[in-house]
C-alpha cells in the first residue's frame, strides 16, 4: 500500500456536481416476499469524481448501476442527473 500515490489533477474552476441520489432504495417483489436491493444511497458525484462501487455478491451493485444508468427507477427517493430530476 505504501507503493500507491494518490494523484490529483486540477479541473479549472469549482467542482460542479454531476449526479445527486438522496436515499434511493429499490424494492423487488418475489411472490409473497419483497427483497431490498437497494437501501437508502445517498450519493453526489462532482465533475472529475472516480467512483467505484464495490461489494460482496448480491450486495445490489448492478442494481443500483441499473438505476443510475436509467434502466430502472427507484422504488423512492430522488435521482437528479446535471440538476435535472
Amino acid at each position: 500500500m505504501e507503493n500507491l500515490k494518490r494523484i490529483n489533477t486540477p479541473l479549472r474552476g469549482p467542482k460542479k456536481t454531476i449526479m445527486t441520489l438522496n436515499n434511493i432504495k429499490k424494492t423487488y417483489g418475489m411472490g409473497d416476499t419483497a427483497v431490498c436491493a437497494v437501501d437508502g444511497i445517498q450519493l453526489d458525484i462532482k465533475t472529475g469524481d472516480y467512483v467505484a462501487i464495490i461489494g460482496p455478491s448480491g450486495s445490489g451493485k448492478s442494481s443500483l448501476m441499473n438505476l443510475i444508468g436509467c434502466l430502472d427507477t427507484p422504488t423512492s427517493g430522488d435521482y437528479f442527473l446535471d440538476a435535472h430530476s
